[in-house]
């Protein structure tokens, strides 16, 4: 039977009501707190009994501090003589137990409780939950604005998405936890001055716990959607973080066992999280995919190579939804074929090459983009956006320039789709086209010198309709 265990308390801060209720439930099983920290709650092995406990808070203290203040020394001996023992402390929170049956409260005046909370909220707890927020918005920030950028490519990667979900997800967390905070207060302030008793507090434990728990099976799917070459950089990643993390704790713990003061140990913390993420972790990480990149893990794995004129030439051999030999009759077999992008779970997005060898280039080439929509309510959504971006005019906006570009709608049953669109410069049509079928749009560009015969159109029809 063991002895001692550890638990990974994810409590709110000022949750004072919800973390008595737990430790009195674990002392009632035969677990008596004995130590906490940032890294869990450490409980040894006691006789079932039932154990008061009180949670307090010391606004003086600080997580850097390299031992207790003679005025937090002050006030445990001060509970001690009534009966209140030391469990544990972290910081601001400071926990005692009592195994008398009705003990006098640590805490008497509502007031000065709810007064005490507050100094100590500002000074830890809704700070870090401030920079987290800040974080997490600024990284939704980037998100939309590449959204808005290139929808249709930030729709076609997992990644992008599940960045957003997980910050998303973070987001709603952190302020869950600053509103909550708020709220409470303004509740318990309600009730001194109504009827001067403290109002007991309201955390979101099992709520924390879900948002972790959906953090961690966002990252786990996104793993699995990506190539297990990919998934092991990104775990290597995060293995990375969590060393770096581990290490600047370590610092600051060896810094308090070595007696140096609060305020130095906090500015030395911080420079160590500078020099670690942009040093370390920055080095570590060009490192790894520096050597990712002379494995070839990037590379895309040639049939075979040519040399023309002196230089080494790839021929790809990649499968392509629709090659030149499904429009017209040809007899060449010296194509490289390329198909390149990102797919998500509700939508794609891949380039598509064919080209002739670099020694027969009299041969046609064909290149189209192809954007497969998996959810059929941004179908529309995806036609506009592919309809908007069709004309390359780079971000111009008006007609005064001759090369401007223009999407004109043309007959779409000659392609065999349900829309279709050519560009025009001038009133001159060019050999590029936007082709919307049923869960697919094709942005093809043929070879200038292929004849687009009705059969030749009704044959890419045949493959995308």
């Amino acid at each position: 039977m063991r002895k001692t265990k550890r638990v990974l308390a994810q409590f709110t801060f000022f949750d004072r009501t919800g973390i008595q209720k737990l430790l009195e439930k674990q002392a009632e099983k035969g677990w008596l707190l004995e130590k906490i920290s940032s890294y869990g709650w450490k409980f040894r092995r006691i006789e079932p009994q039932k154990i008061n406990y009180a949670v307090t808070y010391f606004p003086e203290a600080s997580m850097f501090d390299p031992e207790p203040t003679e005025n937090q020394k002050s006030f445990w001996e001060l509970c001690e003589h009534t009966g209140w023992k030391l469990a544990g402390y972290n910081a601001q929170l400071q926990i005692f137990y009592n195994e008398r049956e009705n003990p006098v409260p640590i805490e008497t005046d509502p007031e000065t409780e709810l007064e005490t909370i507050e100094k100590s909220a500002k000074k830890s707890f809704l700070v870090s939950y401030y920079i987290l927020t800040a974080c997490a918005v600024l990284q939704i920030t980037l998100g939309l604005w590449q959204f808005s950028t290139d929808p249709v490519e930030y729709l076609s990667r997992n990644s992008s998405l599940f960045s957003a979900l997980c910050w998303t997800v973070l987001t709603a967390m952190c302020l869950m936890e600053i509103l909550g905070y708020f709220s409470w207060r303004k509740k318990a302030r309600k009730a001194i001055e109504e009827t001067g008793s403290f109002t007991a507090t309201k955390g979101y434990r099992n709520i924390q716990l879900a948002f972790m728990w959906i953090i961690l099976a966002i990252f786990a799917v996104f793993l699995l959607s990506i190539e297990p070459k990919f998934a092991l950089i990104a775990v290597l990643s995060s293995v990375v973080i969590a060393l770096m993390a581990s290490a600047v704790w370590g610092f600051s713990n060896l810094l308090k066992k070595l007696k140096v003061s609060a305020n130095a140990n906090r500015i030395a913390t911080i420079i160590t999280i500078i020099v670690l993420s942009f040093g370390v972790t920055g080095f570590l990480l060009i490192t790894l995919l520096n050597k990712a990149m002379d494995a070839g893990w990037f590379d895309k794995e040639a049939a075979y190579t040519y040399e023309y004129k002196g230089m080494k030439w790839n021929v790809y051999d990649d499968e392509l939804p629709l090659k030149i030999e499904d429009m017209i009759e040809i007899d060449y077999d010296g194509y490289s074929t390329s198909w390149y992008g990102d797919e998500s779970f509700i939508m794609s997005k891949h380039n598509a090459y064919q080209r002739p060898r670099m020694d027969d280039l009299a041969q046609p080439d064909l290149q189209y983009t192809m954007v497969k929509v998996k959810v059929p309510f941004l179908y529309n959504f995806a036609h506009r956006q592919m309809l908007k971006d069709f004309p390359h005019n780079y971000g111009v906006t008006y007609e005064e320039y001759e090369w401007f570009e223009r999407a004109v709608e043309i007959d779409a049953s000659e392609w065999g789709a349900e829309y279709a669109y050519q560009i025009y410069v001038g009133d001159t049509a060019q050999e590029k086209y936007l082709l919307c079928y049923n869960d697919c749009i094709i942005e093809l560009r043929p070879d200038l010198d292929m004849e687009l015969t009705t059969q030749v159109k009704a044959n890419v029809g045949k493959v995308f309709g």
